[in-house]
């Protein structure tokens, strides 16, 4: 064959194989998906973390397409399970080869002159390039009201993020770098990791894809982005350098003895992993006060740095330890004698001590020797510790029991012979009744279920006795609810009530509630609040009650007294704490007494005592609550009609009036039913018992009041505390003279 003919065969030849390239090349582009939204606004670019290449992004799996936009959210939940398709006449992404398909950069838009991982969105069209590929969305960038909207999905997997769908909340879930987004069709909002914010306008569906503001967008996911006008793109930068940020504690740090703690709270705004950091000036105990700085730099996993983040704080200077002392009045004593201890301990300026003494009793009864230890703590957690020692003589001042009579301040606790008290004289005072109504709510004591606990109808003055629990799995409140039955408007006060709770233990609660309920009557005015009803109105009364919430198996207490110059009915309820009382009080029914508690109305709720002989010369008891010296008041249950016995007489409130109380008088309380903690009023003042702790027993008394060195007349208000048991005594007994 000659020369040219072998040149012309060749040249077919050649022909017809760049043929077959050129309709491959067609074809491939043909089914190239591209994904593009556009921004025509001036908007000015985000504040960046930085440039660093976020290798993600790059990989197979950042670059693959797999924006299937459904005609509904819960059709695209289904297709998340298994599809990397792409809907409409789009053929699957992959190729036989099994890697993504990317297009040539047919568009000719070099995304290199950006610089590094760099996402183009061409305005007014679906068209994206990324690193120079090209995708393209289902829907372009759609303008409403002059904001551009594009597909949610779409920057989705530009970003590399994971989308997922909540079925119950209606809600597209995404997640990147430790974030989660959640976006709602038709909301002007999105969350992050919960809280709420706001979007340039409104989400919606187009043609089976979710459409989202652009810029918001961009902002959710934290990219900084640019309009550039010339060209109408959005030229928008996924890559970020890590951000270093770290903590110091404690706030005060001394010299050579605080241990510095750090807190790396370092991170990747695209969520790669930080791999590295770089401490300067970080020390775990510094050796000299001053002003130090600690600075970190921080690199991720593609190797790119942070900027340095530093910390300045104040290093003070050695601080030095309590120092723990004390002395007593002397060092040898008799037995029964009281021992006088004085403080003497220090610590640095502005440091505050914690005491714990041992053996520091104020007196001893038998002879010997006897070692006393103080340690200090301060805030730092510093102690020091010192002992001294005492000489106890054979001599007596006092015995036990006369030393407690002598010594012991109001509302502490002494030894008492609980079997002594049968010897002693019996007290039989005058006993009057004043009417005074008292609405007692305390059964069902558990509460299960939403209702009105009691109600009856009552004028003039009444008292509110309740004490419950809440035996729900739920937060209940609790309400005072009083209505105006009258065909009159009807002024209704409160003249004094105290309450305690919520908490889970029932004698606390009760001490509590009988303190503030004396305490209120410290009120010169006699009123601590009033309000009008008109006929048929009804209100709450004492908010405080209903502001804080009755948590599962937390108690409340009251008293409070009442005065309504007409007839008003008292209700109190209980309801789930997400409920509108006024709202609800119609449809709630009474509930049913359940459990051995007493509940019901009761006449005669005011009793005095009084004693016009000496009371104090010779050891003497007066009883309350027992139900023989002190009969118990009766009434009914208004809800069922049945007849009701207060027994304890809790509720009852005891004006003692004691015109002649001897000299050198001690009053002491001590329980006699069981263990007890509450308070009384004795001239005006509220004295707890005990201060501390609780009367466990017929054998622990505590003083409530002495009387100086002539008679006085002594006036003390008592009630029975909620929790506690009845009946209880008064004891009076004679303080012993003072020895030398």
């Amino acid at each position: 064959m000659s020369m040219k003919w072998k040149s012309l065969l060749l040249a077919c030849l050649l022909a017809t194989q760049l043929t077959g390239v050129a309709n491959v090349a067609s074809a491939e582009a043909a089914r190239v998906p591209a994904q593009a939204d556009s921004q025509q606004s001036s908007e000015q670019p985000s504040q960046g973390e930085g440039t660093h290449v976020n290798p993600a992004l790059n990989s197979n799996e950042g670059q693959r397409n797999k924006a299937v936009e459904m005609e509904n959210p819960e059709q695209e939940a289904e297709e998340y399970q298994g599809s990397e398709g792409l809907v409409g006449s789009e053929s699957n992404a992959e190729t036989e080869s099994g890697q993504d398909q990317a297009a040539v950069n047919a568009s000719g838009i070099d995304t290199s002159i950006y610089g590094d991982d760099i996402l183009v969105i061409v305005a007014n069209s679906n068209l994206m390039v990324l690193n120079n590929v090209e995708y393209r969305a289902p829907q372009p960038i759609t303008v409403k009201n002059g904001v551009s909207f594009v597909s949610l999905r779409t920057l989705v997997e530009r970003f590399g993020a994971q989308l997922d769908y909540d079925s119950k909340t209606k809600e597209s879930i995404i997640s990147f770098a430790g974030k989660e987004l959640r976006y709602q069709i038709g909301t002007k909002s999105y969350k992050v990791d919960g809280t709420a914010a706001a979007m340039s306008g409104t989400s919606y569906l187009q043609d089976g894809t979710f459409m989202v503001p652009l810029t918001s967008a961009l902002q959710a996911f934290q990219m900084p982005y640019k309009w550039e006008a010339a060209t109408k793109r959005i030229i928008v930068e996924l890559a970020a350098e890590p951000v270093a940020k770290f903590t110091i504690a404690p706030k005060d740090i001394y010299a050579t003895q605080t241990e510095v703690k750090v807190t790396d709270e370092s991170y990747h705004p695209r969520g790669l992993k930080i791999i590295n950091q770089e401490w300067t000036g970080l020390e775990t105990y510094y050796a000299e006060p001053g002003l130090h700085t600690v600075t970190l730099r921080v690199q991720d996993e593609s190797g790119a740095w942070s900027e340095p983040y530093s910390v300045s704080f104040n290093v003070l200077p050695k601080h030095e330890p309590p120092v723990a002392d004390f002395k007593t009045d002397k060092e040898t004593y008799k037995m029964g004698e009281l021992i006088q201890y004085t403080d003497l301990s220090s610590a640095d300026q502005g440091f505050t001590l914690e005491y714990e003494w041992n053996n520091n009793k104020p007196a001893f009864f038998e002879p010997g020797r006897y070692t006393i230890t103080l340690r200090v703590t301060d805030n730092l957690g510093y102690q020091n510790e010192i002992a001294k020692t005492i000489t106890v003589t054979n001599d007596l001042l006092y015995t036990f029991e006369e030393f407690n009579l002598v010594y012991s301040k109001p509302g502490e606790v002494y030894d008492f012979k609980g079997s002594s008290i049968t010897s002693m004289k019996l007290l039989k005072p005058t006993i009057r009744h004043n009417q005074r109504t008292m609405f007692r709510s305390n059964s069902p004591e558990s509460i299960v279920e939403n209702g009105i606990i009691y109600q009856d109808t009552i004028t003039g003055g009444t008292r509110i006795f309740m004490h419950h629990r809440n035996a729900t799995s739920k937060n209940m409140n609790l309400y005072i609810v009083v209505k105006n039955i009258s065909s009159t408007p009807t002024t209704v006060e409160v003249e004094h009530y105290g309450l305690a709770g919520p908490n889970p233990y029932p004698q606390e609660t009760g001490k509590r509630a009988a303190v503030k309920y004396f305490d209120s009557f410290r009120n010169i005015s006699g009123i601590m609040s009033q309000q009008v009803l008109k006929p048929g109105e009804a209100k709450v009364f004492i908010p405080e009650l209903s502001q804080t919430p009755l948590k599962p198996e937390h108690i409340y207490s009251m008293y409070a007294d009442f005065f309504a110059n007409n007839n008003v009915q008292y209700q109190i309820v209980a309801l789930d704490s997400n409920k509108d009382v006024m709202k609800e009080l119609s449809k709630l029914e009474i509930l049913e007494s359940k459990d051995n508690h007493i509940r019901g109305t009761f006449n005669n709720a005011d009793r005095t005592f009084t004693i016009d002989e000496l009371i104090g010369d010779t050891d003497a008891r007066l009883v309350f609550g027992d139900n023989t010296n002190d009969p118990i008041i009766q009434g009914w249950d208004a809800v069922t009609g049945q007849q009701r016995k207060n027994a304890g007489n809790y509720g009852v409130l005891y004006k003692v009036t004691l015109n002649r109380v001897a000299p050198n008088t001690a009053i002491s309380f001590n329980g006699r039913g069981g263990s007890y903690a509450g308070a009384l009023l004795v001239n005006g003042e509220t004295v707890q018992l005990p201060t501390n702790g609780v009367l466990r027993d017929a054998n622990k008394a505590n003083i409530v009041y002495r009387t100086g060195d002539k008679e006085e007349k002594v006036e003390i208000l008592f009630t029975p505390a909620a929790g506690s048991s009845m009946p209880v005594n008064l004891i009076f007994q004679q303080i012993p003279k003072a020895h030398s």
